[in-house]
Order: structure tokens, then C-alpha cells, then sequence
């Protein structure tokens, strides 16, 4: 499907600090990359942000009718402990040591839990989902090539990439707002650290000792890449020297992106992305929630209930619709209160959802499974979205959506389906499109209480497509997965509503036996002024 009035999109560029007019560097083509995690631990709420972000500009590009190849790594070796000076040792290295396992094995083990837990909070896989270890031959051409362009150098072993004599010859820092002068003041007494010729130079291929567990053959002696380059190796690789988007968390502008940034230059002579986006962070009690500051929580956590900041377990689609109530570039701190309010506010969703469907005679679509086909939302089994949109029934919204002068109004049912498209155009507006589908749920509440003149059925239909396609085809909610431990979630549940019955009947003796049984499996129960939640032991 396309849009006959070429809906205008606008993203928000960090490298510009403005917002820009997208249009695509291959015409109705669209290449996107997003930096992935490092897979050495348990995947948590940070980790889940950026994937969940961009799994929404993805699925809104598909909708407008664009062909996207959205690639986002796999992390697997070359992570440094002291990312900023080069040092220390590898992230996942460290935890196969500790565990006694090969690196690979770890690597594997996160790798699955982070794909499985992002497929319950309705995440799309991407189009390519390479690994550093992957792509260790495309590394080392690319830093042949930044060695013969004069911008690397080695040293006893390992290739540094020359950061002073660089940033002679091109802009550097421009993405991050950092300038040489400053990174400089803030290395003194530090020089020569590593063998470098100055602190600021960053490693593209690090010499590797016999003890190091992580290591290949290269033309300068046995090591592994530089955690930088690998994003380079993999973007140019599939998307080519110059493609559309770059997306990351904030915390990767720099150093990492601006580090991408420089060897794409040296190497290529040209910017890797045209735009850049960058999702910010999310905080606890105000503070930036990470591994490194050991305040995180696990995905695991949350949808359990066994962290001790929760009242109860959460939904990983109860998750995601918190995430996605703020703009992605708005810090978001996470909170019981919060996500117990997100908790209620998709329940709204879901419900107004039926109501509307039923007005329309339409049915309410529970989820998008592989190879489901609903005539005008399907998804197939390689994990495209389809759209085949009745041209007629949105001629209406499509001629708003070419209009200039500002957004649609609330006057009519096109102008309240208008203004899910446009604000998912300006710069991917999540919060205020959750906010036209609330407006639809009280709209299809007042029809049906008879407090407001009800639609034509074509409208209806219309605001039923329309609701359908942003809530379960751009944004994502529906239906929670049935994976195993959402199966172990609702019998525990069940085994709750059981035992708020019994109570009711003051059957105290039941209720005990039901609370006894499941503490001997250690499965907690939490009694609150909310209602009753539970723990994993």
C-alpha cells in the first residue's frame, strides 16, 4: 500500500539537532540499523527500549508502503569492561570464565533469552540480526583500508585509530557536541596509556595474549576487533557506505557512534547514516538504570513479579505499552505506581477495542501470529507486514493527510483517524498516537451509550481499520504470547481468582490451601490494597 499524498514523514536528526524532512535514500527502500546488546548477562528493561522503539518505526515504514531492511547486531565479543579507555576485560569473556563455559555458549544463551523475551513483548525480528564474531574477516578489511588511508597505526599487536590526525583532516564530534579540546583537557597525565599515541585513540583490533579466551588469526598478530568497528563492519556490509537511519540509545553517541562516524569516513570518505536517532533513557528514582550502575531490572522481574521494587508481576505487552506512553526521546523512569497505571490504561485499549469492533461488525483481532491473514493486516512468516487497505473507505483520511496548515481537528471520524497517521509522522509520536486511540475508546463509548450520534457504518468501519492498524499493526499491543511462562503466569492467576472467591465466601480453608500449595512450589502470593499479586522464588 501506498499513500496517494505521499504522507510527509519527519524525524527528528541528532546529528542535525533538528527536525527534518525523511525521505529515503533509495527510492521506496529503507535501510535502518540499530545497534543491538551485548549478550552477557540477563536481558533487562534497558535493553528492551531501543528494539521496542524502532520495531514501531519499522512496522509504521512497512505501513506506508516502504520496503525495509532493518538490520540490528548481536554484541559477541570486543565489549571492553572501561568502554571509554579501551580497557579492561571482555564483557562476555569475563562471564564464561566466571561460569566455566565456552564464550560462545554464553553468547547463545543471551542471545536466545533476549530474542524470546523481546517475541512476548510483540517485538518483530529484524530483517538481518548479524554478530560481531560473525563478521571478523569484514573487520579486518576495514581496517586495512583506515591504515592505508593514514588514520590507524600499530602497536606491539594492536591497531589504534588516530584520532588527532583525523580530526585534522575532517569534522569530528559533531554528533555528540564533544570537541577535541575538551576530550584532550580531560586526559591529562594519561598519555601513552595502552601504547597509544594518545588517550583519545580508540582500538580497531586489540593483540590478544594466550590467556585470552576470544581470539583470531589477522595480519598484525592473533586478537579481536574493537567494539566500535564491528558496527561499522555489519552496517556497510548489508546497507552499503551510506544508508538511511542509525539508531541507538543515548548512552551510545558517544563514544560509540561518533567512533562509527569517523572510521566510516576514513575508510569510505562519506557519513555512514544520513539520519540518527537516539532513544533516551530510562531512570529509577531518577538515576540512569544500566548493568554497570547495578540498579537494573530483568525482563524476568518484571513479568514474574520477583523484584523487590514490584507489587506484582507485569505483562511483557503491559511492559511495552509503558514504553511506548512516552515520546522516545523523553527519559521514562519506571515505577510499580507506573506500571500499574500502564497495566490499566492497555486494559482500556483492549476493551474500547472490542466495543469499536462490535459497532462496526468487525472482528476484534486478538494478536498478529505467522502467516495470519486478517484481509487488510497480515503477517508473514519470514515477519513483513502486509497492509491492503481499501483505497475508497480511506480516500477521506488520505485527502486530509495532503493538506498543509497543521494537524487535523476532532470534527469528524477521517479528521480522528488523520491524526494517528500524522503523529506517527512527526518524528514517531507514540505517546500522542496512544492518545488518538484513548479518544477513539471514549468516542466508541459514547455511541454505544447513545450520547453521541452514532457514524455511518462506513465511518465506523473506517475507525475500526484505523484502530486496528495502529493498535496491533504499528504499535504493537494485542494479545499476550503464549510462551511457557506466560502459560505459568495466567494458571497462577486463575489459582488467584480461585482463591479471591473462596475468601468472598469467608472459605478461609480453601483460600489457605491454595496459598500453602503454591508457596511449597515457591510461588509467593502478595496481598495488597490492589489486588493480589505473586513472586517466583
Amino acid at each position: 500500500m501506498s499513500l496517494p499524498n505521499d504522507l510527509p514523514i519527519h524525524i527528528y536528526n541528532s546529528k542535525t539537532r533538528s527536525r527534518e524532512h525523511f525521505t529515503p535514500f533509495y527510492k521506496d527502500h529503507i535501510g535502518m540499523y540499530v545497534c543491538g546488546p551485548t549478550v552477557y548477562g540477563d536481558t533487562h528493561l534497558g535493553n528492551a527500549r531501543p528494539p521496542i522503539i524502532f520495531d514501531v518505526v519499522f512496522r509504521f515504514f512497512s505501513l506506508c508502503g516502504y520496503r525495509v531492511r532493518y538490520v540490528r547486531n548481536i554484541t559477541d565479543v570486543g565489549h571492553l569492561e572501561d568502554e571509554q579507555r579501551d580497557q579492561g576485560e571482555d564483557k562476555l569473556a569475563r562471564t564464561a570464565r566466571l561460569a566455566k563455559l565456552e564464550p560462545m555458549e554464553v553468547a547463545q544463551t543471551y542471545t536466545n533469552q533476549y530474542r524470546t523475551l523481546l517475541g512476548r513483548m510483540g517485538v518483530l525480528p529484524p530483517s538481518i540480526e548479524p554478530t560481531a564474531s560473525g563478521h571478523i574477516i569484514e573487520q579486518q578489511e576495514i581496517i586495512q583500508r583506515i591504515m592505508d588511508a593514514g588514520y590507524a597505526y600499530e602497536s606491539k599487536g594492536s591497531i589504534y585509530f588516530d584520532l588527532k590526525k583525523f580530526a585534522a583532516d575532517h569534522p569530528y564530534g559533531g554528533l555528540s557536541g564533544k570537541n577535541m579540546e575538551e576530550l584532550l583537557s580531560g586526559t591529562r597525565g594519561t598519555a601513552g596509556l595502552d601504547d597509544k599515541r594518545s588517550p583519545l585513540d580508540f582500538a580497531l583490533w586489540k593483540s590478544a595474549d594466550p590467556a585470552h579466551i576470544m581470539r583470531w588469526q589477522s595480519p598484525w598478530g592473533v586478537g579481536f576487533p574493537g567494539w566500535h568497528l564491528e558496527c561499522t563492519a555489519m552496517s556497510t556490509k548489508y546497507l552499503g557506505e551510506t544508508f538511511d537511519i542509525h539508531g541507538g540509545g543515548l548512552d551510545l553517541q558517544f563514544p560509540h557512534h561518533e567512533a562509527e562516524i569517523a572510521q566510516n569516513r576514513a575508510a569510505y570518505g562519506s557519513d555512514p547514516a544520513r539520519f540518527w536517532m537516539h532513544n533516551n533513557m530510562i531512570t529509577i528514582d531518577g538515576q540512569k538504570m544500566s548493568k554497570s550502575l547495578g540498579n537494573f531490572v530483568t525482563l524476568h522481574q518484571l513479568f514474574n513479579g520477583s523484584h523487590p521494587l514490584f507489587s506484582k508481576p507485569y505483562s511483557p505487552l503491559t511492559v511495552r505499552f509503558f514504553l511506548l506512553q512516552a515520546h522516545y526521546r523523553s527519559p521514562i523512569d519506571l515505577s510499580d505506581p507506573a506500571l500499574a497505571a500502564a497495566e490499566k490504561g492497555l486494559q482500556r485499549l483492549r476493551e474500547g477495542y472490542s466495543r469499536l469492533a462490535a459497532l462496526a461488525g468487525e472482528p476484534a483481532i486478538a494478536g498478529l501470529e505467522y502467516g495470519c491473514d486478517h484481509g487488510f493486516l497480515a503477517l508473514d512468516p519470514s515477519g513483513r507486514l502486509r497492509f491492503s487497505l481499501d483505497d475508497q473507505m480511506h480516500r477521506p483520511v488520505w485527502d486530509l493527510l495532503g493538506q498543509d496548515g497543521g494537524e487535523a481537528g476532532t470534527d469528524s471520524v477521517a479528521e480522528l483517524c488523520a491524526r494517528c497517521w500524522q503523529h506517527l509522522a512527526d518524528d514517531f509520536n507514540t505517546a500522542k498516537a496512544i492518545a488518538d486511540l484513548f479518544e477513539m475508546t471514549h468516542y466508541a463509548g459514547r455511541i454505544e451509550a447513545g450520547t453521541a450520534d452514532k457514524p455511518s457504518e462506513a465511518e465506523l468501519k473506517l475507525l475500526y481499520q484505523t484502530f486496528t492498524l495502529f493498535y496491533l499493526g504499528v504499535l504493537g499491543l494485542g494479545s499476550e504470547s503464549s510462551g511457557p511462562d506466560n502459560r505459568l503466569e495466567q494458571v497462577v492467576q486463575m489459582l488467584i481468582e480461585y482463591r479471591a472467591d473462596a475468601r468472598a465466601r469467608k472459605d478461609y480453608a480453601a483460600s489457605d490451601r491454595i496459598r500453602d500449595a503454591l508457596q511449597e512450589l515457591g510461588i509467593s502470593l502478595l496481598d495488597g490494597k490492589d489486588g493480589t499479586g505473586f513472586k517466583i522464588q
